[in-house]
Order: structure tokens, then sequence, then C-alpha cells
């Protein structure tokens, strides 16, 4: 079916930075809604991303028909000669609710397979004292708070250059606050240019317009005001919006019509960057009219109307990214082995895997040195997983502390992890050696 040309539209790349390999290829058919019917014997109706049966599926602990496909029960193995594993796990990850958690969600990813993981696990839970009863290693339970101290530096010297996992391990961070900004401009402005035949995303000013209501709102807005526009953005885009039931269009620009009359009283010049790019989303209500009429007020698994429902998912953007730059970095064909949990459905899986082969046809790679597949495991039958609940686990906690909250894991860890640090992450103007310190202005600034 021919994709309806809004939602074609929709995704678009003004949250990538310029210049990195995704640049233009964000939207490319990956945003596809994993919501399910559910039947019972009475009745029918919406749960949400999970059909509420209790079917076993083997090599998950998910239940249900929407965790039967791709899972992976067996050790990953690069001597199979089927492809380089890649083990991926998030910190962070909410779906498409992006206010009032973490500012960071994290992709931690490593290039190994269950069999040379294993034998870092155990050397490093036999140095680290962890007890032979917990079934696996996990960095939230073991490797933070002021006690851990030890173990921290364990974990630093396998991702430290010469360690075993330096060359192995990445990092891919998401800002939210940049990423619901550039979600304004995506799905508002860059609707109302593209409409009269300009293209503000190949030439970097949609970026820029996304750069100066992040960097500057908070200044422009004060603190609380520039929370709120997040969060009146993020119910308003968000799946349980469908039926505009939480956040309604006139709601929307009620806040956004506040936030630039705020704005413009600020004599600050950094403010009044933000108060421009208000003033134009101030004319954007026919294009969230649109948003919200087009939207489907039904789970929308495949079909035309797919980039819509996923089009706050940072997951989206960040997955198809990740597997292009270990394609990109280690070579060869990939498969990827994702820790299983419950926002990552079967629909989910498939729509991630049709956008990372898209970016990589797009960028020359075809699919056979690119992706082979993309499957999930529970990371207690997997070690390449826990290694990368390490590596994300880490990540996350540098960023708290980069953004000046108090964390000893992230002292500890951040001249280990900033290298790790992908450059094409959603960051803001920051590079990945600005994790090396606390940013003070920011933290003053918000």
């Amino acid at each position: 079916m021919e994709q309806h040309p809004t939602a074609q539209r929709r995704n678009r790349c003004t949250d990538v930075p310029a210049g990195g390999p995704t640049t233009q290829t964000k939207g490319m058919d990956g945003g596809r809604s994993v919501n399910k019917l559910v039947r019972t014997d009475s009745s029918t109706e919406y749960v949400g991303m999970i059909e509420r049966d209790h079917a076993p599926n083997a090599g998950t602990g998910l239940l249900g028909a929407n965790f039967s496909r791709r899972n992976r029960q067996e050790p990953t193995d690069d001597r199979a000669g089927t492809g380089r594993w890649i083990a991926i796990d998030e910190s962070g990850y909410h779906g498409d609710q992006l206010h009032d958690g973490d500012r960071y969600m994290i992709l931690g990813s490593v290039a190994i397979d269950d069999a040379d993981a294993a034998t870092i696990v155990e050397t490093l839970r036999d140095e680290a004292g962890i007890q032979k009863s917990a079934t696996e290693v996990k960095f939230q339970k073991m490797f933070t708070g002021t006690t851990a101290g030890q173990r921290r530096r364990l974990l630093g010297e396998l991702l430290a250059p010469g360690g075993p996992l330096h060359d192995r391990a990445s990092v891919y961070v998401i800002d939210k606050h940049y990423f619901v900004a550039a979600k304004l401009i995506d799905l508002l402005l860059e609707e109302r240019f593209h409409a009269v035949g300009h293209d503000i995303v190949s030439n970097g000013l949609g970026r820029r317009l996304a750069l100066d209501l992040a960097t500057e709102g908070p200044r422009a807005m004060g603190r609380d005001g520039f929370d709120r526009l997040l969060a009146t953005a993020v119910g308003f885009f968000s799946k349980r919006n469908r039926t505009g039931s939480h956040v309604t269009v006139d709601e929307l620009f009620t806040v956004i019509q506040e936030s630039h009359a705020y704005a413009r009283r600020r004599k600050a010049p950094q403010a009044k960057k933000a108060a421009q790019v208000l003033e134009m989303l101030r004319k954007t209500r026919p294009e969230a009219e649109a948003f919200a009429r087009e939207r489907p007020t039904e789970a929308t698994p495949t079909g035309e109307y797919g980039l819509l429902d996923d089009s706050m998912d940072p997951l989206v953007t960040a997955l198809p990214t990740v597997i292009l730059n270990a394609s990109i970095r280690h070579g060869g064909k990939l498969q990827v082995l994702a820790d299983d949990q419950r926002l990552l459905t079967d629909d989910k899986l498939d729509a991630l895997e049709r956008g990372a082969t898209a970016v990589g046809i797009v960028h020359g790679l075809i699919r056979q040195n690119h992706l082979q597949d993309l499957v999930r495991g529970r990371s207690v039958d997997h070690p390449s997983i826990q290694l990368a609940d390490l590596v994300a686990g880490a990540g996350r906690t540098v960023a708290r502390w980069h953004d000046g909250q108090h964390d000893p894991a992230g002292e500890d860890l951040h001249p280990f992890v900033a290298p790790l640090v992908d450059p094409d992450g959603l960051l803001m103007d920051e590079k990945p050696e600005d994790f090396l310190r606390v940013d003070t202005i920011r933290t003053k600034r918000r």
C-alpha cells in the first residue's frame, strides 16, 4: 500500500546531527506501531503494548503472542560464520514517554558473542566478588553506590584502551530535551515549510531551529516554562493521545502561545533565538490539526499511518543508527541480539529491522553486508547482553553526572565512557569528549 503523503514526511531528521550517517534517513519505514487487539471469550479490547495472554515463549520470559517470534535461546557464536554478533541493551528507555524521567536515554552495544562474553563475565565475577547465587551481572544492582568503587574500577579497566571491551563497546546517547524540541520542528514546522516547497532538513535549518529551541528555551521561558512545553508536546504526540483525550490541539497551542509571550519579554539575546522559533511554531496549528486528524484512533502495527503512531519513539531513530555504525566500524554482516523487554514486541522489532536495512541501503550498504537478523534474548541466557547492560548502565550514570547530578558511579566512570560515546548520538552541539566534565553552565540554566 502506498504511504499517505503526510505519513511519508513524518519523522524527518531535524533531530539527527548534520553530517552523520543518519542525516537524511531517519524516517525510512522505521516507525510502525506495535499495539495489538486482545481477543477474549466475551469481548475485544485494546491494552496498549502487550497482548494479555499467558502463552510462554521459548528464549524469552515475555508471555503472549506479541513475543512469539524473534527469540533466541541458544548462545551466540561468531565462529558459526553467519555474521558477527552485536549485543544491545538500553537504559532510560520508556517508549514515547519522554518527560518526567531521566533526561538521557542510552543504548549500549558490544560487538561480542556469548562464547567470548562468558569468559569476561566470569573473570569479572571472580575479581569483583559477585556471588555465584546472582544469576546475572547487572550494572544497577552491583556497580552503583558509594561502596562499589572497586567494581567500577574493574569495569573501567574492561572499557579502557587495551581492555577487552574498548574496541568493541559503544555508547549512544539521546538527550530527551533535544529530541522533543526537534520533534516539534519535525512534525509541525517542517511540514509547513515542506508544503511551500522548502526543504529545511537538507539545508540544516531544521536542526538549527531545534538547537535554538532546546538550548535557549530554558533561558527564554524559565525552566518550569520549558518543562511545561516539553511535557505538553510529549502528551500531544505520544501514542496514548490517539483520541486527543490527554492533550488537545487547543491545549498544545495555548502552551505554545504562552511560551512565546513569555520569551518575547526576556531581554537576553539568547532568549530571542527561542522566541523566534516559538513565533514560527505559533503558525503551525493547521499542521497540528492535520496530525491529530490523520493519526489513527486504534493501533496500527503496519499500514500507511505507522510513522504517525511511532513518531515520538527515540528507539526508531537510535537503533538503526547504532546498527549502521557498528557495521561500518566492525565490517561484515551483523546479527543483533537485544535484551528482551516489554516495549520490544515482534512488530516493533520488524519495524526496526526494516528501518535499519533501509538506512544501510541509502548509504550504499546492501543487506548482505549490513544486517542479517534482529532478535531478542534473556540476559540470564546471554552473557553478551550482560556486558551490554554494563555499558548502557555506565553510559547512563555518566550522563546523569554530566548533567550535574551527584553520582559517584558517574564520577568514577566518566573517563572510560566518554571515548565510547557515539558522535552521531542526539547530543545537541556537544562532542563526546564533553562527557569528561560536569556541565555546570547547563545545570545553572536548567
